[in-house]
């Protein structure tokens, strides 16, 4: 009976073990199909292929295409990581069109009004486009860290950090039925146990102070610009050096034991860590220029000149139908 059962035992892990291995091999020629109809399908996704199929129109893969091109550089890159985003846009314009086709059916293009946004809109783009031409071709060979390195030395005192903290208190306020100096003295016995290495100012702050916020993070205020905090409590932090825990400090909030970690003096950022901010505004400096260059010279072409005579009749009399 133990030799049959230990038999069965026996083919049953053997069955199990086939399974395994046979799920394993079906499971790779899955993946090696995968992999092989990946390429094909990413390269079959043609901008005819429809996306939409509605009673009235379709929307194509070449229109949301067209419909992310339009958005600027860096929120089409936050677009194409986010399949949802995605999606919202493929709606909006799949309304956006069917709008506009009940509009052209309805012949609501030809009216004034909407001639002339439409007139104003494709000019503005059209004229956005040669702006941005005229720019890359002239910008493409600047050399933009040398204008960034000038720009530092103009505006050194935008770039001027102030100085700095970073600090940890325990607030201490009065019980019920306290005096104001029986809190002071609790205040200065627990300095004295901090100070003695009785009491982790992290574990004390956490038990005792009342300034819930800090408290859950060991009393830390974290970094903070000289000013910041009320002048009582910024006297007492300039007075420390880091490390050292200060006297009790009576503010309109109750007394500080303030322990200061860290004193960062006023400096200027180096140019290493503004430079690409930096040659941003340089960029955006050199395009700005161009754009306000080519505009004069269009506005001043001598070539261009005003009917004055038409001009005047219109202003006499301005009616915007003819």
């Amino acid at each position: 009976m133990k030799k049959a059962v230990a038999q069965a035992i026996a083919f049953l892990y053997s069955c199990v073990d086939i399974f395994i291995r046979l799920l394993i091999e079906m499971m790779n020629k899955i993946l090696m199909l995968l992999f092989l109809l990946l390429p094909v399908v990413a390269y079959s996704l043609e901008d005819n292929q429809v996306l939409i199929d509605g009673p009235e129109v379709d929307l194509t893969l070449g229109e949301l295409r067209m419909a992310l091109r339009a958005a600027p550089e860096d929120i089409q890159k936050l677009l194409l990581t986010q399949p949802v985003k995605i999606r919202e846009v493929m709606d909006s314009t799949y309304m956006t069109k069917v709008a506009a086709t009940r509009a052209r059916k309805k012949g609501l293009e030809k009216e004034p009004v909407t001639k002339a946004q439409i007139w104003k809109f494709t000019n503005n783009i059209l004229a956005e486009a040669e702006i941005a031409d005229v720019q890359d071709e002239l910008v493409k060979n600047a050399n933009y860290e040398a204008a960034a390195k000038e720009l530092y030395i103009v505006e050194k005192d935008r770039l001027k950090v102030p100085e700095a903290f970073v600090a940890s208190h325990i607030l201490l306020n009065a019980e019920a039925d306290e005096q104001e100096q029986d809190v002071l003295k609790r205040a200065a016995d627990l300095r004295k146990k901090l100070v003695e290495g009785q009491l982790d100012f992290k574990t004390a702050a956490k038990e005792y102070s009342k300034d819930e916020g800090s408290a859950k993070a060991g009393g830390s205020l974290g970094k903070f610009n000289r000013g910041r905090m009320v002048k009582p409590f910024e006297e007492a932090l300039l007075k420390l050096k880091p490390g050292e825990i200060s006297e009790p400090v009576k503010t309109r909030f109750g007394y500080h034991l303030i322990l200061l970690e860290e004193r960062i003096p006023e400096h200027i950022k180096s140019f290493e860590e503004v430079k690409d901010a930096l040659i941003q505004q340089a960029k955006n400096k050199v395009a700005h220029e161009i754009k306000v260059d080519y505009w004069l010279k269009v506005k001043n072409d001598p070539e261009a000149r005003v009917n004055e005579e038409v001009f005047k009749a219109f202003t006499d009399k301005p009616i915007l139908t003819p």
